[in-house]
């Protein structure tokens, strides 16, 4: 299992943590969410065989969360 922390631009709320939460937790090979609106980002506990940073970069963008670098 990896871990990860992604910065991401513009997490103002509960409800922006719920919509990530939501949205990387449905991904396969997810294992757990958590984002931070007051550090704007986001840590990811996932099997990398299942899935791999760049994706879980991807699914971010998707729903309106750019990451950052």
């Amino acid at each position: 299992m990896a871990v990860t922390t992604i910065a991401v631009q513009e997490i103002h709320c509960a409800s922006c943590e719920h919509t990530i939460r939501s949205a990387l937790g449905r991904l396969d090979g997810v294992r757990s969410v958590r984002p931070d609106a007051a550090r704007n980002e986001v840590r990811v506990s996932y099997d990398e065989t299942k899935i791999d940073e760049a994706g879980l970069r991807r699914r971010l963008a998707e729903v309106g969360y750019e990451p950052v670098g």
